[in-house]
């Protein structure tokens, strides 16, 4: 693995990590949609998520370190992006605790100051569907 690309990733992640210290504030935001993902959602799994995100532009977050080593999350996130082409991940906890997530998979949308939170391994146009049939943001 390049050492170069490893200390971007590792820049990257303590990047997210300052400005989560820094308290920038989640509430400001008015609209998002949010795929959270975990490492350890079996890879043949996790892949195909991934890139349904990213065809759809949607962000994927991942809770925090593995094994609390930022050298082994930065390899993980790196392997990833490398083997199999996908971007827009980031590592951001707070964004967990906001939402309340529990469990991943979990795709949130948000739509002023409400937002729903479906839970499951379903193809995101099914998780979409039922917040828009559902949910307080559908249509949103």
């Amino acid at each position: 693995m390049p050492k170069i690309a490893l200390f971007s990733l590792l820049i990257l992640i303590t990047s997210i990590a300052t400005q989560a210290e820094e308290g920038i504030p989640l509430e400001g935001i008015t609209q998002e949609t949010a795929y959270f993902l975990s490492s350890s959602i079996p890879e043949k799994t996790l892949v195909p998520l991934l890139k349904s995100a990213q065809a759809k532009g949607i962000t994927v977050y991942f809770n925090g370190l593995i094994d609390n080593s930022m050298e082994k999350t930065a390899r993980y996130l790196l392997n990833l992006i490398e083997k199999y082409q996908v971007a827009g991940i980031r590592v951001d906890p707070l964004r967990f605790d906001y939402y309340g997530i529990i469990q991943a998979p979990a795709l949130v949308k948000r739509c002023g100051k409400d937002f729903d939170i479906v839970y499951g391994s379903m193809a995101l146009d099914e998780g979409l569907t039922q917040i828009n049939r559902h949910g307080a943001c559908r249509n949103e």
